[in-house]
């Protein structure tokens, strides 16, 4: 069974790299509310209260046991995902199970849904959430970024992020922008600011955004 260590001399981009080469499955690391750089020592982003030490992973932990567990020791929140990276596994399941899911109907690229708002037509999850994040703005000039995270964010989702946060965080192949639509025709301009939305959206980033959205009494039909 595939298992190796871990301690505080790692390097962010050594732990997902060993961690795809083990159980086949995406490691997303971060530091507060970004996703940490790659080039950073886990010694470096861990929080207060890190008992330190070192943590062996093998196959056979269940994903909710380990990302707990390395909160634990590293006080850095962990998430693993698929292997496509496009949701994240179910902690009831163990690492090597994570490594093995296939991508399921309803994440960003293999989303077969259809939505309408506002009078236009969506073809994935990702277009519509950047469609309604624009309209909002368009309709809210004053609206200020503290505001777009109190509407669109969870404390561990950063959904909408201004342009300099998302610069500042890596995809998981390490490149700049993270995750999010940063494209100049996706950028949308704030008051003072300009902010992006993110491009992947499962069920745990999808339903809470949607509630947000029923709150400003947006009507989305599906189709």
């Amino acid at each position: 069974m595939a298992e190796f260590n871990v301690d505080g001399r790692m390097k962010v981009k050594t732990l997902k790299a060993q961690f795809m080469e083990a159980f086949g499955a995406t490691l997303r690391v971060y530091y507060k509310t970004h996703f940490a750089d790659d080039d950073a020592t886990l010694a470096s982003i861990r929080g207060e209260g890190a008992k330190g030490g070192e943590l062996k992973v093998a196959g056979n932990m269940k994903v909710g046991n380990f990302e707990n567990k390395f909160k634990e020791l590293f006080a850095i929140e962990v998430k693993v995902a698929n292997p496509e990276n496009t949701e994240l596994s179910d902690k009831s399941i163990t690492l090597s199970a994570a490594g093995a899911e296939v991508q399921k109907e309803g994440t960003a690229s293999g989303d077969k849904a259809k939505y309408r708002f506002n009078g236009h037509d969506y073809s994935s999850k990702s277009r519509l959430c950047h469609a309604i994040v624009k309209f909002y703005a368009e309709q809210n000039p004053k609206a200020t970024f503290t505001t777009f995270k109190k509407v669109f964010n969870t404390p561990t989702n950063l959904i909408v992020a201004t342009w300099e946060m998302a610069l500042a965080t890596k995809d998981s192949n390490g490149k700049p922008g993270g995750d999010y639509y940063i494209q100049a025709e996706d950028v949308i301009p704030i008051k003072n600011d300009k902010v992006v939305v993110w491009k992947y959206w499962p069920k745990n980033y999808f339903d809470p955004f949607m509630d947000a959205v029923a709150k400003l009494g947006y009507v989305i039909e599906g189709l």
